[in-house]
């Protein structure tokens, strides 16, 4: 989960039998990349990311400063390459970037200092408090779709479908199997996978006191509920809007693997957290893109996302519950 861990704040390409009008989009990206498109691309990625906070050491460190900075220089140059022919495709993923640093990054937090939402949050458990603290981020999606004004934009660019689970998985060099596979057999394997890599960190990394979980199933609901609003908020802010913006800018298989990056550096002040968290995250947002990418649906990666929030859910609760 994206964020700075804290007791308020605790979560702080084929495409294969498309249908024709899909298969359309897809390839109308172009076969010869645009190499400024391309640098352009990767460059908003890290100007928009959590990069220079890492490199300050804490993400409060100068407040707003950092993130208002990056939104507005991403703003600007989205304004600008909006008047070029060549480089106005890539005006609306810069656009894109910046409303969710903005949303995470300024809106979110200044919602949880808001007095009002303090009082709120003071007089709520735990357990409303985590779903509380993962509404607020819904900010950024509602700014993100404002982006879409005016242009046609369908459920399938977004991938807002339940897909296709048994769409063959395309063979990678980072995964491990080179027969046929289907996604409807890998993810069961990817969920059991990640979830004992996740287990294995949060041990490590978190002081949980595992006495405690027999008092904390009465969390169950509020658990579920977290973890699946955290879970289709970022499949929806980090992959569904930005791969729909990258189709015309970069070929398929490369905007998976950029959302990925995006995502990893993300998690530096999340969970998991630190440079490890980030190659955790980092290889999760690529197989969760993949199976987007490859079933042409939010499905899978929204329930292998949501059975780890709900692990770290239940990690943050017996590690900082008192």
């Amino acid at each position: 989960m994206v964020g700075p861990v804290r007791e308020q704040a605790a979560f702080s390409a084929a495409v294969v039998d498309a249908t024709p009008g899909f298969a359309n989009r897809v390839a109308a990206t172009p076969g010869r990349v645009d190499p400024w498109g391309r640098a352009i691309a990767w460059g908003a990625m890290l100007a928009g990311s959590i990069v220079p906070m890492i490199y300050r050491r804490s993400p409060a460190e100068d407040g707003y400063s950092v993130p208002i900075a990056q939104v507005l220089i991403l703003v600007i140059a989205a304004v600008i390459f909006s008047r070029s022919s060549r480089l106005r495709p890539l005006s609306p993923f810069l656009l894109i970037i910046a409303l969710l640093r903005l949303g995470w990054s300024v809106i979110a937090p200044a919602l949880g200092d808001w007095p009002p939402v303090q009082s709120l949050m003071n007089n709520l458990d735990w357990g409303p408090k985590m779903f509380v603290t993962r509404l607020l981020n819904v900010a950024g999606a509602l700014l993100m779709l404002t982006t879409f004004v005016g242009r046609h934009v369908t459920r399938d660019d977004l991938f807002l479908r339940i897909g296709k689970l048994n769409a063959p998985v395309k063979p990678e060099r980072i995964l491990w199997f080179r027969s046929p596979l289907r996604w409807w057999h890998l993810g069961p394997l990817i969920i059991v996978i990640f979830a004992t890599a996740m287990t294995a960190f949060l041990f490590s990394h978190l002081r949980a006191d595992f006495w405690l979980l027999s008092q904390h199933w009465q969390l169950l609901p509020w658990a579920v509920a977290t973890a699946a609003l955290n879970a289709a908020n970022e499949e929806f802010q980090f992959r569904c809007v930005p791969l729909a913006h990258l189709r015309h800018v970069l070929p398929l298989g490369e905007a998976v693997w950029l959302t990925a990056v995006f995502f990893g550096l993300a998690h530096y002040f999340g969970q998991p957290s630190g440079w490890l968290g980030v190659l955790m995250a980092t290889v999760a947002g690529f197989i969760w893109a993949k199976s987007m990418v490859e079933t042409r649906g939010v499905a899978l990666a929204f329930g292998i996302h949501m059975v780890q929030d709900v692990l770290i859910f239940y990690f943050l609760a017996m590690s900082m519950k008192n």
